[in-house]
């Protein structure tokens, strides 16, 4: 019969954690860099319907969000000249 509680079995556990712990970080480190392993399975089937999405919406709307992209870039850059320029005429 195995012994489960007691003083060494949960002072044998509490020392082994950190260990199984780094291990399992470096074990799906490596499935997630190297592209294999439950990792990448999971991660496909949760990430390529919402990249799917994304590229479809994008394509969808490209005109809008570039002239969006645009205009608030212009609106930020002209309100930076207005800005600039009021705080010249003021100092006078």
């Amino acid at each position: 019969m195995e012994q489960t509680d007691g003083f060494w079995p949960g002072a044998i556990a509490v020392a082994a954690s950190p260990v199984a712990i780094a291990a399992g970080i470096l074990k799906g480190s490596y499935d997630a860099a190297s592209g294999s392993g439950p990792f990448d399975a999971g991660f496909h089937s949760a990430a390529d319907p919402v990249i799917a999405t994304a590229r479809k919406f994008g394509t969808e709307h490209q005109d809008t969000i570039t002239k969006g992209v645009i205009g608030g870039a212009a609106t930020a850059v002209g309100a930076r000249i207005v800005g600039e320029s009021l705080k010249v005429i003021l100092r006078r």
